[in-house]
């Protein structure tokens, strides 16, 4: 593989990252309009990603049921509440290699974790918004940042260490418990995603 097409797929698994930093986000009328303007970035990003990555797609736009009315209230329902969420998007209470004591908690040992790759990136995450660190949009954004700054060690890290050790099981119940089409299309393109992601950045020497 020459430099210029290993820098191209790093380019596509940042690319993908950042999508999915997107679409894992609050549903509102203005983010979802940029999400259907991305329907070819989305498929040209998954042929780059290779194999794993291609035909995926997501279930959005006319004549799908995902409106925005429709995707805030399966938002609201799958990751906010009120009552028992059945999908919490943070890291820490899909983890099952912690500590009994702490598991199924919402301030695992991955906050202060991650809270130190994030530092070490030069990021400085401001939990005043109310989200913490192991907020699944904030670990794909500074996947994103990794990849876009050649940090290909720190992406490794917030794969191997994070992303990978619990995504599978929310992505699983998401697509279980989702109504609109989105989220469950979503479910199944970030299981395809971060596993590319994680073999665009491969095994080399760290950056």
């Amino acid at each position: 593989m020459t430099v210029a097409q290993a820098g191209e797929e790093l380019a596509a698994a940042g690319t993908a990252a950042a999508l999915l930093a997107h679409f894992w986000s609050r549903p509102v009328e203005a983010e979802v309009a940029q999400w259907q303007a991305w329907e070819g970035e989305v498929a040209a990003t998954a042929r780059a990603l290779g194999p794993a990555g291609a035909g995926m797609g997501l279930d959005l736009g006319p004549g799908t049921g995902s409106s925005v009315e429709d995707l805030l209230e399966d938002y609201e329902r799958l990751f906010v509440g009120p009552g028992p969420v059945p999908c919490p998007p943070y890291e820490s209470p899909w983890r099952m290699d912690v500590p009994l004591d702490v598991r199924h908690s919402l301030m695992g040992p991955c906050v202060a974790e991650l809270t130190t790759i994030y530092a070490r990136m030069g990021i400085e995450f401001d939990s005043g918004g109310g989200e913490m660190a192991d907020y699944l949009p904030a670990e794909l954004e500074a996947l994103a940042h990794a990849l876009a700054t050649g940090g290909t060690a720190a992406a490794r890290a917030l794969l191997d260490e994070h992303l990978l050790r619990w995504l599978s099981r929310f992505c699983r119940e998401v697509a279980r418990h989702a109504r609109a089409p989105f989220y469950r299309s979503l479910s199944e393109l970030t299981l395809a995603w971060v596993p590319a992601i994680r073999d665009q950045v491969g095994t080399g020497a760290p950056a």
